[in-house]
């Protein structure tokens, strides 16, 4: 179609009365749309044939801009019609982000590669952009990335966080510190603030949020388990801020013009001061941090950084400790609601792991149908991408990757893939995480990214989930509060880069009635 409109816009004109030719003159009218209609032929059809071993790109109308409107308004839809435009062959494409071009990695085996490729496809740029975002000072970034005395403190830093956050001591002791935090807040009194004592020894019951019954319980426990008491007492409005943060966060991350994100800045701001505040305290005045904390400050420390820049690098640790746990517990619950054999199933497995001060936790571990209803839950809701910056052009199993581009690999891209979790991909089915072919075992399931990327807080991200899940079911009685309930809608137009939230406006309404639990 192109073609011919091009042949009838620049057709010779007919021969002169001097017999000679001449070409008809264009009004501008009929020049814009014919140089348009060039550069899309150049761009998208003839390139591709000049460099075939390029990527290729994914079209677009409009120059420049390329595909930015429809990645930030609906980023998922984006790259599944990128996909299967190029017949779902899973190769490397490319999109077009005003003007920056973004490789798209949605083949698992080229994603093997990607977590290879250490030193040519980097990840600290991401970090080094993160610092921008956030407002570190330029001497904050420079001691953070300073390597002439050994290992920068941003490496250092991913050491102690491992350390904190992978099996072994430091994850047992933080492991004990959520769960206390987590059983003392789900008591009733906790629960129904203002509305009985604990002890009062009658039913007590209330029609309540199932989001901001996790957010309520969660985000505060993390809170105290990671830096103790003071940081809440010293900044009551904390959860609220972190709150109005992360819901744009995605902002900060995809690098969004600031005058467009004004709230989320503010919200990050707020937060920055409560940890400013927090660092400066006497060491004496806020016991209670768990080892991350106390050892990443410790070295800072020793670095003279100062107390915004310290705050600023654990906010990061904050940010992405809180921003998915208390989702999945809402998004499991809801799920599980909504299918009541699965409910009563999970109840019977979990029953003999509850204590009368919390659960034991090893043996929530090895309740298979709860375990899988996390994964599939992380399977059906995880929004979770790696990003890559190309340093050195690479070649990925026969493509090109050329220097100064971004990469993404989008995981979500993976999860609904029938090849490797059989039919009815989009409901929520815990069986395809049983039985001796689990899915969670295959390349196609990666909720928690990989490579140098995979996310250390997968092990205690999946022990606070166990035991709020496991908590709520056995100290009250939980059932849908709607006559006719309908499932909360997934939000995946809002980008992110860990779990989608619901649709704003839906959410499951539960009636919760306290049980007669002997509390110690």
């Amino acid at each position: 179609m192109l073609l011919t409109y091009l042949r009838d816009v620049l057709g010779l004109a007919q021969l002169s009365s001097g017999g000679q030719t001449s070409v008809l003159s264009f009004s501008s009218l009929q020049l814009i749309p014919a140089a348009y209609a060039l550069w899309w032929l150049w761009r998208f059809k003839i390139v591709p044939l000049i460099h075939p071993s390029e990527p290729r790109q994914y079209p677009y109308w409009i120059p420049f801009l390329g595909h930015a409107r429809s990645f930030f308004r609906d980023s998922q839809a984006l790259l599944t019609n990128a996909r299967k435009y190029f017949d779902d062959s899973r190769e490397p494409f490319t999109l077009t982000i005003a003007g920056a071009e973004l490789y798209i990695i949605t083949n698992p085996q080229d994603m093997s590669l990607v977590y290879k490729s250490t030193e040519s496809l980097a990840f600290d740029n991401f970090i080094r952009d993160l610092h921008v975002g956030f407002g570190m000072s330029a001497y904050g970034r420079e001691t953070m990335w300073d390597d002439t005395a050994g290992k920068c403190l941003v490496h250092q830093a991913n050491d102690i966080h491992h350390a904190q956050l992978h099996p072994g001591e430091h994850l047992d002791d933080l492991t004990q510190k959520f769960l206390g935090q987590i059983e003392r807040r789900l008591r009733p009194d906790m629960v129904f603030p203002g509305k009985h004592s604990r002890n009062s020894g009658t039913p007590k019951q209330a029609r309540l949020s199932l989001y901001d019954l996790c957010s309520d319980v969660l985000v505060p426990a993390a809170s105290v388990a990671l830096f103790g008491e003071a940081l809440l007492r010293t900044s009551p409005t904390l959860v609220d801020d972190f709150h109005s943060f992360d819901e744009d966060s995605w902002m900060l991350t995809y690098q969004y013009p600031r005058l467009l994100a004004r709230k989320m800045h503010q919200a990050m701001e707020r937060n920055t001061n409560a940890l400013t505040r927090y660092f400066q305290l006497p060491l004496e005045d806020r016991p209670g941090a768990c080892y991350y904390v106390k050892s990443f400050e410790a070295l800072q420390r020793e670095a003279s950084m100062k107390n915004r820049d310290l705050a600023i690098t654990i906010h990061l640790f904050y940010w992405v400790t809180n921003a998915n746990v208390f989702k999945i517990c809402f998004w499991l619950l809801s799920y599980i609601l909504h299918r009541p054999e699965t409910l009563e199933k999970i109840k019977d497995e979990t029953e003999e792991c509850l204590l009368n001060d919390g659960v034991d936790i090893d043996k929530l571990l090895r309740c298979t149908l709860l375990n899988a209803s996390f994964s599939e839950v992380l399977r059906l809701t995880s929004g979770a991408s790696s990003a890559r910056t190309v340093v050195s052009t690479t070649q990925l199993r026969g493509k090109i990757l050329r220097d100064n581009r971004k990469l993404l690999m989008p995981y979500r891209q993976l999860h609904f893939e029938e090849k490797a979790f059989g039919p009815h991909v989009k409901d929520f089915r815990p069986e395809r995480f049983l039985g001796d072919n689990k899915a969670d075992n295959g390349p196609y399931f990666k909720p928690f990214g990989g490579g140098i990327t995979y996310c250390s807080g997968r092990f205690i991200a999946r022990r606070e989930v166990l035991a709020f899940v496991a908590l709520v079911l056995h100290r009250y009685d939980m059932k849908l509060a709607d006559a006719n309930p309908v499932l909360p809608r997934l939000d995946e137009r809002t980008p992110t880069l860990g779990v989608l939230g619901p649709v704003k406006g839906d959410d499951t309404a539960v009636i919760l009635t306290a049980r007669d639990v002997h509390y110690v």
